[in-house]
């Protein structure tokens, strides 16, 4: 006689509800931005949906930074997508940490660094001065983290309109069904590089 347990009779048997689910919850990954190496090519998020790194140049890698990351996460599981920072509808863990306070800067340097888009044809809009002591008050992580995701957004609707070099065709911004639009981005972490802070987004597959 066959046996049918709950598991057997859920549609996706590791999603929300099952032991799989309460086990990536109460045991979250250490995340990948925090350990001073290079980044995974494929990370998955909370409901094991797998994400894809955006390419970067191999001199923008976390082993090559200056100071330590500042991470992003939600529940303890790493990565927050672009879409909820920017429509504030998702908290995420330790949002009121002062990330900056300790470098005693007023301002410092974003470079999106996203491939296949020659910069200096659009008035380098990848690259943005952000004021880190608004009104004499550090900047917080959620705040940031929204931040960053306001430019990739301003970046976004700069250059969909717009073909992406030869060979970068997957990574191309657009509004339409085929390329990657700003729901689809994943923000994991931010990495100091000299001078210039170059997040770390992934995409939903």
């Amino acid at each position: 006689m066959a046996y049918i347990t709950p598991a057997n009779l859920m549609l996706h048997s590791s999603g929300a509800g099952s032991n799989q689910h309460y086990a990536r919850i109460v045991n979250p990954p250490v995340h990948p931005g925090a350990m001073h190496a290079p980044m995974p090519q494929y990370y998955a998020l909370l409901d094991q949906r797998r994400i894809e790194r955006v390419p970067r140049p191999p001199h923008l890698s976390p082993a090559q930074e200056s100071i330590p990351a500042i991470t992003f996460s939600a529940n303890g599981w790493p990565g927050v997508r672009a879409r909820d920072l920017l429509k504030d509808t998702i908290i995420i863990d330790a949002p009121h940490d002062a990330v900056f306070a300790h470098h005693r800067w007023r301002t410092t340097v974003v470079n999106l660094e996203w491939p296949g888009y020659d910069s200096k044809a659009f008035g380098d809009p990848m690259l943005s001065r952000i004021d880190v002591r608004p009104k004499e008050r550090d900047i917080t992580r959620q705040e940031i983290a929204r931040e960053v995701c306001g430019l990739l957004y301003h970046f976004h609707r700069l250059v969909a309109k717009y073909p992406i070099g030869a060979g970068w065709e997957k990574w191309k911004l657009t509004v339409g069904p085929e390329g990657i639009r700003v729901p689809d981005v994943v923000l994991l972490s931010m990495h100091y590089y000299r001078n210039v802070w170059v997040p770390e987004f992934y995409v939903i597959e």
